[in-house]
């Protein structure tokens, strides 16, 4: 890993020399300000202000005809929500850090699209919005569009264009101080590979978090569905909204400026508070209206993802503008078996904890919660031999693929128990489903923490070309192909008994069944280049996974009376065998041919 020394008078390292309103030290003074800023950022400034006053404006105008109150004195928030972004990018570029505001015009931009279609409902039926912000309906009297509609959807449009002037160079001349700083890179490789695996699972954490539902009701005239259930505009929205968030936290982990990574993703942030804040407010302030988890986890993981990346890569600035994060293996390899057995013994505890529990009454026994068991112990023993350091390099890539295990008996034991908690007012989640959720979470800190470790020893080796291992392509592809009916049937069949299911009945148990499916998949692929020891790891690992799921009709058959093993259970033993026999040939083999060219 090289960088280029620059002296005091070149810090640019190739004879450029810097401007007075352009001293480059890294990315801690960068000097740019409302002078330097070119002419498309000072528009995109502009709109985003216009922006936010249309936001601002379209609700208290209303955004329907005679619109019913509000679930709440939402107006202060909706006006710092609006006002957040642009305000954040001007105060950032008068004090001389205008990439870093342009990057936040940017970042929040992504997600207008998406807000904009789930605005769009009101168009078409108001009483399918659930905008407690907004209104709250009482009648089932048709709410026909007004004119702050349309100030709203003008409001995402500025916002947009704001976002695409401000992206790039922003119109600014070529050797211009805003284009030479923006094409100095900062940040290493190996800094961004690792920002990038941090990226992607808090994205992903996010993503699950905006698909849910805003918030539990029971009030009939204020709908709670999630992405699935909403109506079709509102699905397609927060699809848009959840691709924006991904690919905007992707983006800035990958670039190759501080200042750009720092305000995308402060940008995305804001966004997506603008989304999830309102729906928290309303779950914890409105009558009949109760929190949901998922803009809490959508909310949460941004946060988190931006502190890290940003304190990381500020904290570590070198002189020559490289960012470092410093992060030794076996350390990070000590915190992701900490994490992998105490998410071993959450789900022993959620698998003989009470599920749900009626008042006066014995708990009632449950099935889902099962399979917990295998999967605590296989995710426990695997998070113990890695706090040996000679066997964590061995180990890890099998650990983080098993925790797949944990997601999917973990949601398939979260929708029995909301299931039965559903039935009255007298059933209540048991400790052991709670337990179940810590799992989960668990789960994640540590496929974060095991990604980071392998990430960081990835550091010296070229991965820029691959071949694939000819002789587990026919084994693997086998598995694959095995691994999505393995997933997407029932594993067993009884009269009267509809089982969650990938492409029908979608519940809260899909998305278990969805996860894990693609940790197989991806295991699969990636151990298909991967050398031999960590390949047979990450099948191992797969087969695992399936293995587990496979022990569903055995361990929770009895829930159905006269259950017979369905398409799934043979398919998934018939997958387990083919990550077997492909572990096998890919550990006795050699391993793909890499380019060693530096």
């Amino acid at each position: 890993m090289t960088s280029r020394t620059q002296s005091p008078h070149d810090p640019f390292g190739d004879g450029r020399q810097a401007t007075a309103s352009s001293v480059h030290r890294g990315d801690q003074v960068e000097r740019l300000g409302w002078g330097d800023a070119p002419g498309h950022l000072r528009l995109a400034l502009g709109l985003a202000f216009l922006s936010a006053g249309l936001l601002i404006v379209g609700p208290v105008v209303g955004v329907v005809e005679d619109p019913p109150a509000a679930g709440y004195a939402s107006t202060p928030l909706l006006v710092l929500l609006a006002a957040a972004a642009p305000v954040l990018a001007l105060v950032l570029v008068q004090r001389g850090r205008a990439l870093t505001g342009a990057a936040v015009l940017t970042g929040a931009g992504l997600l207008a699209p998406g807000r904009a279609l789930v605005d769009l409902v009101f168009l078409r039926d108001g009483l399918s919005a659930a905008r407690p912000e907004f209104l709250v309906p009482t009648t089932l009297a048709d709410l026909r569009p007004a004119a702050g509609l349309w100030l709203l959807l003008a409001g995402h449009l500025a916002a947009a264009v704001a976002g695409v002037l401000a992206a790039g160079r922003a119109g600014a001349a070529p050797g211009s101080p805003y284009a030479l700083e923006l094409d100095e890179s900062t940040t290493s490789v190996g800094s961004r590979r690792r920002a990038l695996g941090w990226a992607l699972a808090f994205a992903t954490i996010a993503v699950v978090g905006l698909v849910m539902a805003p918030f539990q009701s029971d009030n009939a005239f204020l709908l709670d569905d999630d992405m699935i259930g909403a109506s079709t505009l509102v699905g397609l929205g927060t699809v848009l909204i959840a691709v924006a968030v991904l690919g905007g936290c992707v983006y800035a982990a990958g670039a190759a400026r501080s200042a750009v990574s720092a305000g995308v993703l402060l940008g995305v942030l804001v966004a997506t508070a603008a989304v999830a804040l309102p729906q928290i407010v309303a779950g914890l302030t409105v009558d009949l209206l109760r929190p949901a988890p998922g803009p809490y986890l959508a909310l949460i993981s941004l946060v988190l993802l931006t502190g890290l990346i940003v304190s990381g890569r500020a904290g570590r600035e070198r002189e020559r503008g490289t960012a470092e994060l410093t992060l030794e293996a076996g350390r990070v390899h000590l915190v992701t078996g900490v994490l992998g057995v105490l998410t071993g013994v959450a789900s022993l505890i959620g698998a003989f904890g009470p599920q749900v529990t009626i008042e006066a009454l014995d708990s009632p026994e449950t099935y889902a919660n099962r399979p917990l068991v295998p999967a605590g112990i296989l995710v426990g023993s695997l998070g113990a031999a890695l706090l040996y350091h000679r066997w964590a390099a061995t180990v890890r890539p099998a650990f983080v693929v098993s925790l797949g295990a944990v997601v999917l008996v973990g949601a398939s034991t979260l929708d029995a128990a909301f299931t039965g908690a559903g039935i009255g007012d007298d059933i209540h989640i048991g400790a052991g489903a709670w337990f179940a959720a810590v799992a989960v979470v668990l789960a994640a800190a540590a496929a974060v923490s095991g990604a980071v470790a392998g990430s960081t020893e990835r550091d010296d080796v070229d991965l820029t070309e691959r071949t694939v291992h000819t002789s587990v392509a026919a084994p693997v592809a086998a598995a694959i192909l095995f691994s999505v009916g393995a997933f997407g049937l029932p594993m067993f069949t009884a009269r009267d008994f509809v089982a969650p299911g990938i492409w029908t009945e979608f519940r809260l148990a899909s998305w278990g069944l969805l996860i894990a499916m693609c940790v197989v998949i991806a295991a699969s692929v990636i151990a298909a280049m991967a050398r031999p020891a960590r390949a047979a790891a990450l099948l191992l690992g797969a087969a695992a996974v399936v293995g587990v799921h496979a022990l569903e009709f055995p361990l929770t058959g009895d829930r159905a009376q006269d259950a017979t093993a369905g398409s799934g259970t043979w398919l998934s033993l018939a997958c387990c065998l083919a990550l077997l026999v492909a572990a096998g040939i890919a550990s006795a083999g050699p391993a793909p041919e890499h380019d060693e060219k530096r």
